[in-house]
C-alpha cells in the first residue's frame, strides 16, 4: 500500500494534464513512478514524481528536469521517449515517459548468467544509443545495469532492444543554460562503475561513459564488477590505481579477443581507452564469431584471495568486499586523496609494465603449430592494434593469433596521432616497432 507520503503526490485517478494515473509502480529515494492512461488515446505512460519535499531543492529540480531534456534531445529508440514535463497541480515535479515492459540489466545478471554472445549483442546496441547521445553533446555519468532495461522486440539482434535511463545526472556538454556542471572537486556517479577521472573529481567527458561500459561488460561476463570494496572510497581507489583484473581471474574461457575488447575499455588513462562510441561499435563488429562455446554456460573460477587496499578514505580493506548497495548509492564528495595501491591478484596472462597503464594481453595457449606470436610496440604507448579491423589489445602488445596463409592488415591507431596501416604475413612471427606521428 502506497504511504501517506505517496498519497500527497499522487492517486490513482487523479489527473497529470491528459494522463488519468491508474496504479504505483514503485517508489525511490527521490520520488514515485505511477503507471497511468492517456484519456483520450488510451496510451500506458509512466510518470515519475519528485518527492514534495525535494521540490523546494532548485538543484535537484534541475537534475530531474535535465533528464527530461536531455531524453528529447537525443532521437534514438535505444532512449525512452519522453512525452511531457513540467508541475502537477499541488506544485510537484513530473515527467511524463515511455511505459516500459521488461526488465533491468541488474536483474538479469542477478537471475541468470548471460552468454557471451548475448553479452555482445547488447552492448553493440549500447554503444550505439552512446553513439548517439554523444552526437549531442550528452554524457549520461551513471551508467549501470540498474539504468539497463531490456524490452523485448523480435527486430533487434537477440530479440531484445536495450533502452538507457535515468540521465538525471548527465552533462549536457552543448546545452550551457542547464548542464548543471558540477563543482571542482565533487564526484556525482555510482561509484561501481565510474571512470577514473570521475572518481577523482576532474573534468570528464564521453570517454567515460566508455569507461563504465567496460565495467558493465566486465559484470555481464563475470557476473561481478571489476572492482569491489568496503566502501566508494576502496571503490574510487581501485578504479584509479588497481589494473584492472582479466575476466579469467573470476570465469574460465572468455575468448582472447573478447578479452582484450574489456581491458581497452578499462584502461585508466581516457587518452589511451577507446575514443568514441562509433569506435566501440567497430571494436565490437570486428569481433566476428565468438564461436560455438559463446552459448555454453562459464566456468566460475575461485580467485586467490587478494592482498588489502590501504587507503587514506576507509583504512585497510578487502580489495573483494562487497559494498553495501553500491548502484543504487550517489556520491558527492570532496577531492579525493588516495594513496597508490599494489596490484591485487594478477593473473599470470596479464602483466603491468613500469610507467605505463596498458597490459599484455596474452592469448590461452594452444597447438603451437596453430599460432603465431605477435609483438607489437608503439612510441608512445597505449595504442589500440587492430588486426583485419579486430582489436587485439593496446601497445605494448604481446600475443598469439592463428596462422594462416596470408596476409592481414594491421592498424595501430592512437588518438591525436596518424594511425598506422601496414600489410604483414600471418604464416609468420610479426613484430612491429611504431614511431608514432603526432597530427597537426
Amino acid at each position: 500500500m502506497p504511504s501517506d507520503a505517496d498519497r500527497l503526490v499522487l492517486n490513482p485517478g487523479d489527473s497529470v494534464g491528459q494522463h488519468r494515473v491508474t496504479r504505483l509502480i514503485g517508489r525511490g529515494g527521490m520520488g514515485s513512478v505511477y503507471a497511468a492512461e492517456h484519456t483520450l488515446l488510451g496510451r500506458t505512460v509512466a510518470i515519475k514524481v519528485l518527492l514534495p519535499e525535494l521540490t523546494q531543492n532548485a538543484d535537484i529540480v534541475q537534475r530531474f528536469f535535465n533528464e527530461a531534456r536531455a531524453t528529447t534531445a537525443i532521437h534514438h529508440p535505444g532512449i525512452v521517449e519522453v512525452f511531457d514535463f513540467g508541475w502537477t497541480s499541488e506544485g510537484a515535479a513530473y515527467i511524463v515517459m515511455e511505459y516500459l515492459r521488461g526488465e533491468s540489466l541488474a536483474a538479469r545478471i542477478e537471475s541468470k548468467r548471460v552468454s557471451w554472445a548475448h553479452a555482445v549483442v547488447l552492448m553493440r546496441q549500447l554503444a550505439g544509443v552512446l553513439a548517439a547521445a554523444h552526437a549531442q553533446g550528452i554524457v549520461h555519468r551513471d551508467l549501470k545495469p540498474d539504468n539497463i532495461f531490456l524490452v523485448s522486440d523480435p527486430e533487434v539482434p537477440g530479440g531484445e532492444r536495450v533502452k538507457l535511463l535515468d540521465f538525471g545526472i548527465a552533462k549536457l556538454l552543448n546545452h550551457a543554460a542547464t548542464s548543471n556542471p558540477t563543482r571542482t572537486g565533487s564526484v556525482l556517479g555510482t561509484p561501481t562503475y565510474m571512470a577514473p577521472e570521475q572518481c577523482r573529481g576532474v573534468t570528464i567527458d564521453h570517454r567515460a561513459d566508455l569507461y563504465a561500459v567496460g565495467c558493465v561488460l566486465f559484470e555481464l561476463l563475470t557476473g561481478r564488477p571489476p572492482f569491489d570494496g568496503e566502501g566508494s572510497g576502496d571503490i574510487l581507489a581501485a578504479h584509479i590505481h588497481v589494473p584492472p583484473p582479466l575476466t579469467s581471474r573470476f570465469v574460465s574461457g572468455v575468448p582472447a579477443d573478447l578479452e582484450a575488447l574489456v581491458q581497452a575499455l578499462l584502461v585508466k588513462q581516457p587518452s589511451q581507452r577507446l575514443q568514441t562510441a562509433n569506435e566501440l561499435v567497430r571494436a565490437i563488429d570486428g569481433l566476428g564469431s565468438i564461436g560455438t562455446g559463446a552459448h555454453a554456460p562459464m566456468t566460475v573460477v575461485m580467485p586467490t584471495p587478494a592482498p588489502t587496499m590501504p587507503t587514506t578514505l576507509s583504512g585497510a580493506a578487502s580489495a573483494r568486499s562487497t559494498p553495501p548497495s553500491p548502484r543504487n548509492r550517489y556520491l558527492t564528495v570532496g577531492i579525493l586523496a588516495v594513496l597508490a595501491t599494489a596490484a591485487a591478484g594478477i593473473v599470470v596472462v596479464a602483466r603491468r609494465d613500469p610507467g605505463t597503464p596498458q597490459q599484455r594481453l596474452v592469448a590461452p595457449v594452444a597447438a603451437p603449430a596453430a599460432l603465431v606470436p605477435i609483438d607489437v610496440e608503439s612510441t608512445p604507448a597505449g595504442a589500440r592494434v587492430y588486426l583485419d579491423a579486430k582489436l587485439l589489445g593496446v601497445t605494448p602488445f604481446h600475443g598469439e593469433v592463428p596462422r594462416a596463409a596470408r596476409e592481414a592488415t594491421l592498424e595501430i591507431t592512437l588518438s591525436g596521432f596518424r594511425t598506422q596501416t601496414l600489410r604483414v604475413s600471418v604464416d609468420q612471427a610479426i613484430a612491429q616497432r611504431i614511431e608514432l606521428e603526432a597530427t597537426p
